[in-house]
């Protein structure tokens, strides 16, 4: 059964690389992770969608130098804390913290991405900064930016819920939303200079308005709660969506990659293909020529062995010849000795 620390492990790894070489290692592990029998963990990581240049460097912000995005979630957290405690002079030093620990994380993740050869644009840095915004005004936001496996740049208004459908590629990690701080303000003692009277009907009127606020503020609720768990209903559906092409894009990827592979193999063997058909036409026209060359041989061959032979003839000619002159010779000087 696959664990959801496994997934971040994997997650956290691959999203540690340079976003140009994220799918090849994303593949590559998938190809791993399935030869190894872990099919469940291999389809979740094929799910794992390529981050933005945006995203990847506050995750390079936050693994390489956490403590740099520590003191901006710090100031955040305290920032939600002046607001909901409607402290003007501490949200006024705190926003003057803002205006400059912002600009120096932003630079900080960029400067961490050029670390790793990875160049930041204006436009990406801009959305590193509204990243960042979003997760000083959101506590989840804030978990989904420390968390280092952030998809694409999120996007807040401070009064609203980031929308993190998306973007965050494990978003198990983040575990659930924290309760909010303190509840509603309860009215405080009885109000003097007041007749039982007057007391009464006041009492009468507050319960009259506090039922008719009542009534209001379940309404709302209620009306908060089916766009809430519609909102739920979109995310959940757009996540889907998200996670469906994830994997669509890559199997496509593993598909395209094995093209290549098997493109390469196809042009190596038509290379050997091609070599050795070269080797055999060079290996036959030798043979020809040999052939060639054998037959002219054998024909000078029994030419000479012809040449021979009638030489030896001549020979023998020439030999009977010359023993016949010698007898004459012989015969001559035979003749002569008798004569004198």
């Amino acid at each position: 059964m696959m664990r959801v620390m496994d997934l971040a492990a994997v997650a956290a790894e691959l999203y540690a690389r340079p976003p140009g070489a994220f799918t090849a290692a994303r593949n590559d592990r998938v190809k791993q992770l399935r030869r190894e029998g872990h099919r469940e963990l291999a389809q979740r990581v094929a799910r794992l969608a390529k981050p933005s240049v945006s995203a990847w460097a506050v995750n390079a912000l936050a693994v390489g130098r956490p403590g740099a995005l520590g003191d901006l979630v710090s100031l955040g957290t305290q920032l939600r804390e002046a607001q909901e405690d409607l402290d003007p002079a501490r949200l006024r030093a705190l926003s003057k913290d803002r205006t400059h620990l912002l600009p120096e994380a932003v630079a900080a993740a960029r400067a961490a991405a050029g670390e790793a050869g990875v160049a930041v644009s204006d436009a990406a840095a801009a959305e590193i900064e509204q990243t960042l915004r979003a997760a000083m005004g959101d506590e989840q936001a804030s978990r989904a930016v420390q968390s280092g496996l952030l998809v694409r740049a999120l996007e807040g208004n401070g009064l609203e819920p980031v929308d993190l459908s998306g973007a965050v590629a494990v978003p198990e990690v983040l575990g659930g939303p924290s309760a909010p701080r303190g509840g509603p303000t309860q009215p405080g003692g009885r109000l003097g200079g007041t007749s039982n009277g007057d007391t009464g009907r006041r009492d009468s009127t507050v319960r009259t308005d506090s039922g008719e606020r009542s009534k209001d503020v379940a309404g709302q609720r209620r009306t908060q709660e089916a766009k809430r768990k519609a909102e739920e209903e979109r995310r959940r559906a757009e996540q889907l969506r998200r996670e469906e092409r994830a994997e669509a894009e890559a199997d496509r990827d593993e598909a395209a990659q094995a093209l290549d592979e098997a493109q390469a193999e196809l042009a190596g063997t038509e290379r050997d293909a091609a070599d050795a058909a070269a080797r055999a036409r060079r290996l036959a026209d030798e043979l020809g020529s040999l052939r060639a060359r054998i037959t002219e041989l054998e024909d000078d061959l029994a030419a000479a062995q012809r040449e021979a032979a009638a030489a030896e003839r001549a020979r023998g000619l020439a030999a009977r010849l010359v023993e016949r002159e010698l007898r004459a010779v012989t015969k001559a000087q035979e003749r002569l000795a008798a004569l004198d």
